[in-house]
């Protein structure tokens, strides 16, 4: 038991290997390389357009990769190598074995993407029933735990309508949490939200992380990178410019970071 710990805790929860992403002529990503170790947080920074969201959309296979490889948990996703005829060739992996490995993975979202005709408790219901097939009555009361843990037991039976953008978003992060995910994705999460509401979302979010979460964080929110941060990387043009740790947002080293820091701060 203590050894399958042990290579746990060796082993990167992501490995991001000199990944490259092409949609047509535009070259997002050009050659990303990042190591995420289990129960850690790290916080991507970057302008917009410099590839953040991409780098999680392929981690969660959203996207497929132009090159390169990333693996979760030391497994590559999306493909396996197989020998062929003495050489050594990549194979796509089924959508089936595709789904098993995204299961590992809850990705929260900018827009809440909340069903509208649902209340708060059966958007958290909706996928441990039908895409991890566990009975009505386990779900309703994985739905009510996660639902406590983000602070909503009290709007549980609530539609979207009748919740704030903040409460909102906490649902959309207890739904994913109700998958059960050893790794959670977070693509600017208080992005679509109202100054004031930010603070609630970053609370959970904390939260999670005090509990050793495994957490990647696309964010603008510098307070929570300094924070709650492992790890902080900052992209720019589809490449890390600069990481380290949470240090390096007082002290950057590379100009283009310097620059987007006086922007930001």
């Amino acid at each position: 038991m203590s050894t399958q710990n042990t290579s746990h805790n060796t082993v990167p929860a992501v490995e991001v290997k000199d990944v490259h992403k092409a949609f047509g002529a535009l070259h997002v990503l050009k050659g990303i390389n990042l190591k995420v170790m289990p129960g850690t947080v790290t916080a991507i920074l970057g302008p917009s357009g410099s590839g953040k969201s991409t780098l999680l959309r392929l981690i969660n296979q959203l996207e497929t990769l132009s090159g390169g490889e990333i693996d979760v948990q030391g497994e590559m996703v999306g493909y396996r190598h197989v020998q062929r005829g003495g050489q050594d060739r990549l194979q796509e992996l089924t959508e089936k074995e595709i789904a098993a490995q995204r299961a590992k993975l809850g990705m929260v979202f900018q827009r809440f993407n909340l069903f509208p005709h649902m209340t708060a408790l059966q958007n958290v219901m909706e996928a441990p029933v039908h895409v991890a097939g566990i009975s009505k009555a386990e779900a309703k009361a994985r739905a009510e735990k996660e639902l406590a843990r983000v602070g909503l037991s009290d709007r549980a039976e609530h539609y979207p309508a009748e919740l704030s953008g903040g409460q909102q978003q906490r649902v959309a992060i207890a739904r994913a949490l109700a998958m059960d995910p050893d790794i959670m994705l977070f693509d600017e999460p208080t992005s679509a939200l109202d100054p004031e509401l930010v603070g609630e979302v970053l609370g959970v979010m904390r939260d999670l992380a005090a509990a050793g979460m495994t957490m990647i964080v696309v964010t603008h929110e510098m307070g929570f990178a300094r924070e709650v941060a492992d790890q902080v990387v900052f992209m720019d043009g589809g490449v890390v410019v600069e990481s380290g740790t949470p240090e390096i947002i007082a002290h950057p080293t590379e100009q283009r970071f310097k620059d987007f820091l006086a922007h930001v701060l």
